[in-house]
């Protein structure tokens, strides 16, 4: 068995998909994938039993037939999936699972893959799916830890994140071509958006580092709003967001929106918040994906 960490994106969301900066961490919740030898594909989750699935496996399905491509011969695993990451909920659970299937793939059939050509795989697989991507979700769960994106470098911080379930889901591929159809229609207002987001990402990065939670806060509002102008928030998104403001909790859309979830910054002096919806405190996760003791 082998597991893999989910991730929130801390500002970048989608302007990452045309080369601006992304600030990204792995956390602590895993999916955890099970491959053995069969008779035939099959396919387990909590999305149900199914064969090499592309509508209801997509993911998993794609890291099989990859998979078999890169080591030229077919294979009939059995997969099963048990995840802590809620799907369809921007913490990168598809990532997470084509990452931790991958290396549990290499594990059963003796291959030894190394993180780089998990990595390598799990890319042309998100590339597979979602038609267009940028790479960062299959990179931090295959190599854990805090970075700024795409220069890939490592950076460290110490602040309370909350994740809150907006209830809506949010398609990935959906919500990156809705962008691009946007951006398609209005190059040079979306190309403005897209370069305010880059440089609310490099400030958010050295207030992070700083500890400064007021400039945090400020610039996680600032953010969301450039992702609702983008077209990918919702109006309960927004309700919730102004809820977590009232309780002092600065918030945006983490991932691709149109639902998902919603990353709020906790400062210092809050010690326990108190809020409406269901939220759970999510730490960084330095450990991508690893095979387990036993499995």
């Amino acid at each position: 068995m082998c597991s893999a960490p989910g991730k929130v994106i801390i500002s970048g969301e989608h302007s990452v998909v045309y080369g601006k900066h992304a600030l990204v961490t792995a956390i602590n919740l895993r999916c955890y994938s099970q491959v053995n030898k069969a008779d035939r594909i099959k396919i387990i989750s909590e999305l149900g039993e199914t064969g090499l699935n592309f509508e209801v496996h997509p993911y998993v399905s794609w890291a099989i037939k990859l998979f078999e491509e890169r080591i030229k011969r077919k294979i009939t695993p059995e997969v099963r999936i048990k995840s802590q990451i809620p799907i369809a909920s921007g913490l990168g659970s598809s990532a997470a699972v084509t990452v931790s299937t991958l290396a549990a793939l290499s594990l059963e059939y003796g291959m030894d893959f190394g993180r780089d050509e998990i990595f390598e795989i799990a890319r042309e697989v998100e590339l597979r799916v979602q038609g267009r991507a940028s790479g960062v979700d299959p990179f931090v769960s295959t190599f854990g830890g805090a970075w700024l994106m795409p220069e890939r470098e490592k950076f460290s911080f110490n602040a309370r994140l909350l994740i809150v379930d907006s209830g809506e889901s949010s398609i990935t591929s959906e919500m990156v071509a809705k962008v691009a159809m946007l951006k398609e229609r209005y190059p040079e207002i979306v190309d403005g958006i897209l370069d305010v987001m880059d440089r609310i990402t490099i400030e958010i990065k050295k207030a992070l580092e700083t500890g400064n939670d007021t400039a945090v806060a400020s610039l996680f509002s600032i953010n969301q709003c450039m992702l609702k102008a983008i077209g990918v928030s919702t109006r309960k998104i927004d309700r919730i967001i102004s809820m977590l403001e009232r309780s002092g909790i600065a918030a945006k859309i983490t991932g691709a929106g149109g639902g998902g979830s919603i990353l709020g910054f906790v400062p210092r002096r809050i010690k326990e918040p108190e809020l409406e919806h269901k939220w759970l405190e999510v730490s960084p996760e330095y450990e991508g994906v690893r095979c387990e003791h036993g499995g």
